[in-house]
């Protein structure tokens, strides 16, 4: 039994999902946490965008909107965590 290109990277992607899962259960929050968490999601949206959704050879304007989403997200998660304290502050009343 051989493991194409899809099975490594679906292993992979397993492996890091159970790997944060366990982070976020036993780890005290903390900001490196979430921004290693944050990469981790940046990385596992790349991967399924280019192997499992097949948009690696897509139109570049595609392409590039798709891998954005998985850019921005994780940064805007990191930037909330990191000022929640200012944020709970705005939009108390």
């Amino acid at each position: 039994m051989t493991l194409d290109k899809l099975d490594i990277t679906w292993l992979i992607l397993l492996t890091i999902t159970m790997a944060n899962a366990l982070v976020a259960e036993t780890a005290e929050p903390h900001l490196v946490i979430t921004a290693i968490i944050c990469f981790s999601i940046a990385y596992k949206g790349r991967r399924i965008i280019d192997n499992f959704m097949e948009l690696a050879h897509a139109n570049d304007t595609i392409k590039k909107l798709m891998r954005a989403y998985f850019y921005i997200f994780p940064a805007l998660i990191f930037l909330t965590d990191a000022f929640s304290t200012q944020l709970a502050a705005l939009t108390t009343l």
